[in-house]
């Protein structure tokens, strides 16, 4: 016998359907998940006339919290790249433009970022025409902004940074205190001057304390004293997705 059913409930006339799962629990569970799919738990000795009547209780708890989901699956970044795509560069809110084009190339013009490709239906070129406008940029910005926070920070006796550029996933820079190297995520070209800056004395940091402990963050607080707030708006803006 399955320990799986599904049942329902109308809220202000609306019908909601939730899976029933049995299982060895204390109490009646909710769970909704990502894509809004109700569960509810609940041991074999409870009836299903009181869980019936638990779930309709939590009636308007259930609907805010997938209106909740709802909003926010429509914040989430996604990785595909299409005309009215919002995109960032430098701090800044663009709308993506995608245009056929013999001549492939990207234009900063206003609001707009177009994109000028021979194969407008090729997310993947697009994506990679984007990527390479990404880096271009990033190779004009970084190195001086990273120089900018040496000049600052040199006191210190830290040595020189060789700086390398890479689309990092879930780090927005990386230290490497045998080589001198420091490695800025691609990413960070959609933010701002102030949130580079940031990870850059971020990173040169570490070449004096190579550790997360208080004495680096004394240090980095000393060079860029709004870190935290920047970090926060790093984290939390400029996701695009791509």
């Amino acid at each position: 016998m399955s320990n799986l059913s599904v049942h329902s409930f109308k809220y202000m006339g609306i019908p909601v359907e939730y899976t029933l799962k049995r299982k060895k629990v204390k109490n009646i569970n909710i769970h909704i998940n990502e894509k809004c799919m109700i569960t509810v738990s609940a041991s074999e000795r409870t009836p299903v006339g009181d869980i019936k009547s638990f779930v309709e209780s939590k009636a308007e708890w259930i609907m805010r919290s997938m209106a909740s989901i709802e909003r926010y699956n429509l914040t989430k970044p996604d990785n595909e790249i299409y005309t009215g795509k919002k995109l960032y560069l430098l701090g800044r809110q663009y709308t993506a433009e995608i245009r056929q084009s013999d001549c492939k190339k990207i234009q900063v013009c206003g609001d707009t970022i177009t994109i000028y490709t021979d194969d407008a239906g090729d997310t993947d070129k697009v994506k990679k025409l984007y990527a390479d406008f990404l880096r271009e940029k990033a190779l004009e910005v970084f190195p001086a902004v990273l120089n900018d926070m040496y000049v600052k920070m040199k006191a210190e006796g830290i040595p020189e940074p060789v700086l390398k550029i890479r689309n990092m996933k879930t780090r927005w820079g990386t230290c490497n205190i045998k080589t001198d190297v420091i490695t800025l995520n691609l990413q960070l070209i959609k933010t701002d001057i102030d949130c580079i800056r940031q990870v850059a004395a971020h990173e040169l940091t570490h070449f004096i304390v190579h550790d997360h402990g208080s004495g680096f963050y004394s240090i980095l607080e000393k060079y860029v004293p709004d870190w935290k707030e920047l970090k926060k708006t790093m984290d939390t803006k400029y996701k695009d997705g791509i």
